[in-house]
């Protein structure tokens, strides 16, 4: 199982010309069953906050939700303790979103996540996807 971070749904979701034809291709490879992946509710509150600034109305930001949720990436809770675990991270120069990504996983013991944030390359106990090697 691997843990799917948002720039993941987001590089698909504008066709982003570096990396959105990769997302795309393995976004329907876990649609088709091909991989597992799982990804946490925050990851879609972050999808919903980048949307929102595009300025989509809510009900288009629903219907994309919607869709997204449709590729078959299991979602896995944003439980308070995350959020508290989370937060002494960022002053050691995590952002918030990323250190909740990690505690998610660690949670979950999932150790691959698959994302274009480098900064999890040298993470201990993760191994980090890159989709475009």
């Amino acid at each position: 199982m691997k843990y799917v971070d948002a720039n993941i749904f987001i590089a698909n979701l504008i066709a982003d010309n570096r990396l959105g034809e990769v997302a795309k291709k393995y976004l329907e490879s876990v649609a088709a069953g091909k991989e597992a992946a799982s990804t946490s509710v925050h990851t879609m509150i972050e999808i919903y906050a980048f949307l929102k600034g595009k300025r989509l109305s809510e009900q288009k930001i629903a219907q994309i939700l919607k869709e997204i949720t449709l590729h078959g990436v299991a979602l896995l809770p944003f439980e308070p303790e995350f959020f508290i675990e989370a937060l002494p991270m960022v002053k050691k120069g995590w952002k918030l979103g990323d250190a909740i990504h990690y505690v998610t996983m660690k949670k979950h013991n999932i150790r691959d996540i698959v994302t274009d944030d480098g900064h999890f390359n040298n993470v201990d106990g993760i191994t980090r996807t890159d989709l475009l090697l």
